[in-house]
């Protein structure tokens, strides 16, 4: 069909288009066999609807695992909306994997006392806000930013409040919701002022006009703090963390799990490489008035060492055991934030570009496991004795032994002390840090202290689940077993990670090489375009 001149062709676009995204197709289809299922189950579609959903998960894994194989697929695709290399790939491999868990954890724990008829919506809305997360990590455009992490936000904000007749559940889900409205606003602006200013949706041609043509630094340092806000709300990095712990407090513990890992690492992996690419296009004229480097690392890391620090301090008088874990993932935010710093480094060409994004993926791959074993034991307490504190795990060394030491070694990971490989995680961090020297000594010395802080609220866990009284007629808990199988299989690829976290390490690193391989050749042929002959 010849089409006139004033109406282009539509996009249609082809298998080898659609195939590094198979993982993303497959979880829309979940979503509607999701849907559907509820229609031929009767009186029961909660379990129904959990199958359907696990077995989405695991064929979306498996098929991106099968388009990827051999080598990653990289490049642009849809015009330049989503872009296919490693680091996506490491990311949604992760994500899904914990998803996974994360579902099983489910039938574990929360999935018996949710009303039956539930779980349709439950599920549709996970795996929605999934897909929201993997394409967070999948792309360099800023319109298609903007809608992935809206596509993640406004499931989560639903998910938050889950739990209709719980009071905690409501004043979370509307905490969540206003914070994110706000902040989500801060962040189309500062967006419409990037593309204002460069005429160009795309990263990676506005990374190379950042390098080479004079703009207001006034303007776009505007821009980059108003995207700032909206990734540091979806962090929970100081200042805007305060949603953190009263909607971790108010969910459900499987959704306060899915918050606090795969909320955050969607929002490092987006932001990781927002500025890798940004600090490659500023290395081809690192004297650009527009905007210093060296300013940006310097913001980023005092955001970090602020929100790792705030995160254990406040942690230590927390009660609730829930609250802690959500102080701790904002601490541990911090040391990623921290991490992150690299990645402007290198923008002065002064650093092996894998540094940080090879500690990223590594500390990403071992905190989900540590909090996912976490909150599953925390759920499954929950489920049996129905609180949600620390005094509920009195006893719980001579009650569910096994509980309690899977419930140990992801508390030492958190903590970052061997045996396990929260150990090897955090140290990668600040052994990269401490190679560059100079000012980044002292976010090595902000790590450092606050792992001593967070011995205090990790060890007083641990000793109320061996040492604490407990009434003479408290029972053996008779734990879910698909419940404790997650949490004993986290505990033990904790230790499996530490034994093997050389081969771990190199194989991170060989990934490392290719990450962010398609913006960077981008932002090189932008950069040319730019450059008059």
């Amino acid at each position: 069909m010849i089409f006139p001149a004033s109406i282009s062709a539509p996009f249609v676009p082809d298998a080898s288009s659609l195939a590094p995204f198979a993982g993303e197709l497959v979880l829309v289809g979940a979503m509607i066999s999701v849907l559907l299922a509820a229609f031929f189950t009767k009186g029961r579609p909660n379990g129904a609807t959990a199958i359907v959903t696990l077995v989405g998960l695991v064929v979306a894994l498996g098929a991106m695992v099968f388009v990827h194989g051999g080598s990653v697929v990289t490049g642009f695709f849809f015009h330049g909306m989503l872009v296919s290399d490693a680091l996506a790939v490491a990311w949604k491999g992760m994500l899904f994997l914990f998803v996974i868990g994360l579902v099983l954890m489910w039938v574990g724990t929360t999935g018996p006392s949710m009303r039956e008829g539930d779980g349709p919506e439950f599920f549709t809305l996970l795996l929605g806000a999934t897909l929201g997360m993997a394409l967070m990590g999948s792309t360099t455009n800023l319109l298609m930013i903007f809608m992935a992490v809206e596509l993640a936000s406004f499931p989560s904000y639903v998910l938050a409040g889950f739990r209709k007749n719980n009071r905690l559940g409501a004043e979370a889900s509307l905490k969540y919701v206003l914070f994110g409205a706000a902040s989500a606003a801060v962040m189309v602006y500062g967006l419409s002022f990037l593309y204002g200013l460069y005429g160009t949706l795309q990263l990676e041609e506005l990374a190379a006009m950042v390098g080479t043509q004079t703009a207001s630094g006034v303007l776009l340092a505007v821009a980059l703090v108003g995207f700032g806000v909206g990734i540091a709300f979806k962090i929970a990095a100081v200042p805007f963390h305060f949603w953190a712990p009263d909607v971790f407090e108010g969910s459900a513990v499987d959704v306060a799990a899915f918050l606090s890992v795969a909320s955050k690492g969607a929002a490092v992996v987006l932001l990781l490489r927002f500025l890798m690419t940004l600090a490659h296009g500023v290395d081809y004229a690192a004297s650009s008035p527009a905007l210093s480097m060296g300013a940006v690392a310097v913001v980023v890391g005092v955001v970090g060492a602020l929100t790792a620090t705030l995160g254990n301090t406040a942690a230590l008088w927390q009660e609730n055991l829930k609250r802690i874990l959500a102080y701790s993932s904002i601490a541990h935010a911090g040391y990623m934030v921290c991490a992150l710093t690299l990645v402007v480094r290198n923008g002065a060409g002064e650093l092996d570009t894998t540094a940080a994004a090879q500690s990223i993926v590594v500390y990403l791959a071992v905190y989900l496991f540590m909090n996912l074993g976490a909150f599953a034991v925390a759920g499954l307490v929950w489920r049996e004795t129905g609180s949600e504190t620390v005094a509920g795990l009195a006893g719980l060394g001579r009650r569910a032994p096994l509980m309690a030491l899977s419930m140990t070694v992801c508390l030492i990971s958190l903590i970052g002390l061997p045996p396990v490989a929260g150990f090897f995680a955090k140290l990668n961090i600040m052994v990269h840090l401490g190679r560059q020297g100079g000012w980044w000594w002292a976010l090595v010395g902000a790590i450092a202290l606050n792992t001593l802080l967070s011995i205090y609220y990790y060890v007083r866990i641990i000793r109320v689940m061996y040492f604490a009284a407990t009434p003479g007629d408290a029972q053996p808990l008779r734990v879910s077993p698909i419940g404790a199988t997650v949490a004993v299989l986290s505990a033990v690829k904790l230790v499996i990670m530490f034994i093997a976290f050389g081969p771990f390490d190199r194989l991170a690193g060989r990934w490392s090489t290719m990450l962010l391989e398609a913006p960077v050749e981008r932002v090189s042929e932008a950069r040319e375009m730019q450059t008059p002959p």
